[in-house]
């Protein structure tokens, strides 16, 4: 009798083991799983983080603070575009001595209102610099939407096209306009989708 009973608890101590390591090792699975989820969801967060508030797109209007004047103005990009034909009557021939397949003008149609309570002239105020993966940061030509060197009222707004030249742009699938650009808090970006 004490044999089979010896046996029995054996017997029974053996599944308790088994079930438990059952367990450990579901859990364990479960537990890879769920840090998984938790990567996934901390790449989305910096994703999020990297086009989160400051990040917006054609069409939209972002209220920016000046970092270094600390006073707010408005700006909207309407439209964007790479392309080798004339803008504004100025041939891409007049601006690249000698034109290469990939040369292009970037062009970016934005609206600048001033939304403070003082007047600026927004080309000594604000800049805003076309950046990408491969191109780096491209200051606009000067030539280009010449209103901006006038003093803008408080409420007034202009719009015209900010124009950039580089011949990398066409590697790039997306670019952004920032400004107040590097400033950390403030800067803030407009996404612009490169066609191809």
């Amino acid at each position: 009798m004490n044999k089979l009973f010896i046996l029995f608890l054996t017997v029974a101590l053996i599944f308790v083991i088994t079930g438990c390591g059952d367990d450990s090792s579901e859990k364990e699975k479960s537990n890879g799983t769920n840090e998984q989820k938790t990567e996934l969801n901390d790449d989305n967060s910096k994703t999020q983080e990297r086009e989160g508030k400051n990040v917006y797109q054609i069409g939209e209007t972002a209220q920016i603070i000046s970092d270094l004047y600390d006073f707010p103005y408005e700006v909207t990009v309407n439209s964007f575009e790479l392309t080798t034909e004339p803008v504004d009557g100025v041939k891409l021939e007049e601006k690249v001595l000698e034109v290469g397949e990939n040369d292009r003008f970037a062009v970016v149609n934005v609206t600048i209102k001033n939304v403070s309570d003082e007047a600026f002239v927004p080309n000594e105020m604000i800049s805003a610099q076309l950046i990408g993966e491969t191109v780096g940061e491209n200051s606009y030509d000067e030539e280009f939407f010449t209103d901006r060197n006038k003093e803008l009222n408080p409420g007034e707004e202009i719009t015209g096209n900010l124009v950039y030249l580089s011949n990398n742009f066409v590697k790039e699938d997306t670019l952004y306009l920032a400004y107040e650009y590097m400033a950390t808090d403030e800067e803030t970006r407009f996404k612009l989708p490169v066609s191809k």
